[in-house]
């Protein structure tokens, strides 16, 4: 009896020991290439725990994700029409601001947006442009410049490059630029303006070579496409491979004169985070002007933190389609109402249905 109690006593020491030691891990939802390396090993050496990163492709993939239940998650880095009616749902915690004092890091232009007013859940992190990226020599001997959304969508241009074009698997942002193309705001609910929107991209597809949010860059790279809808910072990072592998074609990015969309992304969290200790104690570290300049620099994100923008190369800042200049037409998107989002919802899966 006496030794079946000492083994007792010893399990149960060694469970309380496993129990002290268990690792604290942080899990954050967020796109690819979207934090820098030097600031997860400063983030897991000054907590003593780890940081787990699960990635989505498209921000309304992370919303519907979350809305159906998904847990999992102590930090979410979403955009703002995405995380607005996470919110509305419950989804997403009520940050207490005075628990980030690194907020102080972030330009004041970027804060109060009309998705969350009061920054009552919501704390800017990053923001990236959709422009076109593109191969420059091709183009140029096709006598193309890519200064407008038409190259898109309009025939003149497209005959000229057909098979060769992609455009982003994401409603939005594909509507979002046929809107410009019209003339239309960008954000139109219109059900005119969404019709004139499905007539153009259904004689637009039939050129482009598919719908790609995740692979364009390596197809810029290798010369399959000549022209890409592209997020700025996957066009930043394939500026710099395509240095190193010394192709024989240039590659470039340009701004259109119609505008362009920004997406401001966000750190929230998620109602279900089980460590929020550990979440705030993140988002301070990724709001400090050596992390946000280590994001730009690395990655080509845009971050709005006035110091490391300061800090950062005037090569990447010479960037207008990384850091817009005032005289550029810059649009950010908002949440369609729920019927609007249905429609369109169901007019793009037929469209991607008809596509070829």
């Amino acid at each position: 009896m006496v030794k079946f109690n000492k083994i007792l006593s010893i399990v149960g020491f060694s469970c309380l020991v496993n129990i002290a030691h268990a690792e604290r891990v942080l899990n954050v939802y967020t796109t690819s290439n979207y934090i820098a390396d030097s600031t997860i090993e400063k983030f897991q050496q000054n907590c003593k725990c780890r940081l787990a990163l699960s990635y989505f492709g498209d921000p309304q993939e992370m919303a519907a994700k979350i809305a159906a239940g998904a847990t999992g998650y102590d930090v979410i880095i979403g955009t703002g029409y995405a995380i607005q009616d996470l919110y509305k749902m419950g989804k997403l915690d009520t940050i207490r601001l005075p628990q980030i004092s690194a907020l102080t890091n972030v330009d004041s232009k970027f804060l109060h947006q009309s998705f969350d007013p009061q920054n009552a859940f919501s704390v800017p992190y990053a923001y990236t442009m959709t422009v076109a990226g593109y191969n420059k020599t091709k183009l140029d001997k096709l006598g193309i410049v890519p200064d407008t959304w038409a190259v898109f969508f309009d025939e003149k241009y497209l005959k000229k490059l057909q098979g060769h074009v992609t455009v982003f698997d994401s409603q939005r942002n594909v509507y979002a630029a046929a809107l410009l193309y019209l003339g239309k705001d960008p954000n139109s609910t219109n059900p005119n303006d969404l019709a004139l929107v499905r007539k153009v991209i259904e004689k637009a597809s039939r050129y482009w070579a598919r719908y790609d949010s995740t692979t364009y860059y390596r197809s810029l790279l290798n010369g399959d496409v000549w022209l890409a809808m592209s997020y700025s910072n996957d066009l930043f990072n394939a500026l710099q491979d395509a240095k190193k592998a010394k192709l024989n074609y240039q590659l470039a990015g340009m701004v259109q004169k119609e505008g362009n969309m920004i997406e401001l992304d966000n750190l929230v969290i998620p109602v279900a985070a089980k460590d929020k200790q550990l979440a705030y104690q993140f988002i301070n570290q990724v709001l400090q002007p050596r992390s946000a300049y280590d994001l730009s620099q690395e990655t080509g994100a845009s971050v709005p933190n006035a110091k490391a923008v300061s800090m950062l190369s005037r090569q990447l800042t010479n960037y207008s389609w990384i850091y817009p200049r005032r005289d550029q037409k810059i649009y950010g998107f908002t949440a369609y109402p729920p019927k609007t989002r249905i429609l369109i919802n169901e007019v793009w899966t037929e469209l991607k249905m008809e596509c070829h």
